[in-house]
């Protein structure tokens, strides 16, 4: 399907056409590409309710599309870290397994949302979603990690087995735990398109004890084949995915995440902090903003 089907069929409504539509998207994965460059993080969470917000598209449409972007850029990026040793290859493939039936369910489940809520009420729901999860990723960003007193992390405590050592220096962790929280990023990249890397990051962290460029590392390895299974789904069988709309995408953020890591290196680690979550509250609001007109027309 091409850009001006899409165009006829109401699936982008946007007063941009043509190659001007084409650049713009590109601008956008440019500036979302340069935020994951800074920042560290999958610029999913961001770019699904902005292409639904800025250019009008489809919210099923800007979920499929987005998860076809996300392949390019974490394929790139997950083969960078792993030769950096920067992949938990065992934690990555617990949380692969339930991550990859989730984002199926989440397809399904994002099916079922938009035959329910009906064409008035779906862009409204996904709006106020798409708030709940940025508010979400701004505080997981700001928080730092509860000290455990007994030394083990959550998923250690966690009595529900089977019991699997991911590394020699982190035993006895609840195998089960890890493919439910695969199961629960599957279904936010399922139903809202979020790559995942803003969530599964700070879990990796906090929950299973992985420092900051093995959880980066690790959560590509999730967010990959979570990403090309939601493609399949979505693209193969549903079409719901837009070749041109995640290929324009797909450019930008691919030059942006350079431009963005060389602007990381320039900035405190404090003041990334902060940045981010000023970013993210800025774009909750303004989702929130087009949630509220939606709400009054």
């Amino acid at each position: 399907m091409n850009l001006s089907d899409l165009l006829q069929l109401g699936a982008v409504d946007s007063t941009l056409t043509g190659t001007v539509l084409i650049l713009a998207l590109a601008a956008l994965g440019l500036a979302i590409g340069v935020i994951s460059g800074i920042f560290g993080v999958s610029g999913g969470f961001l770019m699904t309710p902005m292409l639904a917000v800025l250019f009008g598209i489809d919210y099923t449409l800007a979920v499929g599309s987005g998860l076809c972007c996300f392949v390019g850029t974490s394929a790139s990026g997950f083969v960078r870290h792993r030769r950096l040793g920067n992949v938990a290859a065992k934690t990555a493939l617990y949380l692969a397994t339930g991550s990859v039936i989730g984002v199926l369910l989440g397809d399904v489940l994002l099916d079922a949302m938009k035959i329910h809520f009906g064409d008035p009420y779906f862009t409204p729901v996904m709006h106020a979603l798409n708030v709940v999860l940025l508010l979400t990723a701004a505080w997981l960003v700001q928080r730092r990690p509860a000290a455990s007193h007994d030394g083990k992390h959550l998923l250690q405590r966690l009595p529900l087995g089977p019991s699997v050592d991911l590394q020699p220096n982190l035993r006895h962790f609840s195998a089960s735990g890890l493919a439910a929280i695969g199961l629960f990023v599957g279904l936010l990249s399922g139903v809202l398109g979020t790559g995942g890397g803003v969530l599964i990051v700070p879990i990796l962290i906090a929950v299973v004890g992985l420092t900051p460029h093995r959880a980066v590392g690790t959560s590509l390895g999730v967010i990959l084949p979570t990403a090309i299974i939601g493609v399949a789904k979505k693209g193969l069988g549903d079409g719901k995915v837009s070749l041109v709309i995640a290929m324009s995408l797909l450019i930008g953020s691919t030059v942006g995440v350079q431009v963005g890591a060389f602007i990381c290196q320039r900035l405190h680690a404090g003041r990334l902090r902060r940045y981010f979550v000023a970013l993210v509250l800025i774009s909750a609001a303004m989702v929130a903003t087009e949630l509220v007109g939606e709400l009054i027309r």
